[in-house]
């Protein structure tokens, strides 16, 4: 019993993509994340052990549970466009970070923007859904490169699981020319989604801008 809700929402010059979505049975919580650019900005998190622990008939509870998930979604949409939704490093993030490509419906998204990069090795955790929904994209090939004067560097590359997530590390340079793409590309069949990141030279610090 999964469901979710997707809903994308302008605020000023930028775009939020808000997701809700069920974990299942198995770890009774309602999750909600919001994206700016590929990045995580909020997370909010709720548990509905009550109603996974009761003797709640199956119709009642799939009620019950939608219900719930439709009311933590309407609500972090409301707060998000009357500004008092609590962004993470609001003031850092920019819609300029990064040009996300979506084609045939695969979107990815970085989900640790803030902590991807750490004495002097990265570590890119992403997740993959389907372009305007809740559905992960599991099996699909992932890649990761840096780009540079039209030259890249040698892929770093996995498949992600069965929720659509993948880990991506590699040895970041000690320099990094100023300007240099860091590119995560995405297939599935004729599905097809990227993010590209501008870095800054000499970044020792883990967010990522343009």
């Amino acid at each position: 019993m999964n469901f979710g809700f997707n809903s994308n929402v302008r605020v000023d010059k930028g775009v939020y993509h808000v997701q809700t979505e069920d974990r299942g049975p198995a770890h009774p919580f309602l999750d909600t994340v919001v994206y700016l650019a590929g990045r995580v900005v909020h997370k909010r998190s709720t548990s509905y052990q009550d109603l996974a622990g009761g003797a709640i008939e199956p119709e009642a509870l799939a009620r019950q549970l939608r219900e719930r998930i439709s009311r933590q979604h309407r609500e972090v949409v409301a707060q998000l466009e009357g500004g008092t939704l609590a962004l993470n490093a609001a003031s850092e993030v920019s819609p300029q970070v990064a040009e996300a490509v979506s084609r045939d419906g695969l979107e990815v998204h970085l989900v640790n923007p803030k902590s991807w990069l750490a004495s002097g090795k990265a570590t890119l955790e992403v997740e993959l859904c389907r372009s305007g929904t809740a559905e992960a994209i599991g099996s699909a090939n992932v890649e990761l490169y840096l780009e540079a004067d039209k030259s890249r560097s040698a892929p770093v590359r996995t498949v992600a699981d069965d929720k659509g997530r993948a880990t991506l590390s590699f040895a970041f340079p000690a320099t990094v020319a100023d300007g240099t793409a860091l590119v995560i590309r995405a297939t599935d069949g004729d599905l097809y989604g990227e993010l590209r990141f501008r870095l800054k030279a000499k970044q020792e610090t883990a967010p990522i801008s343009k």
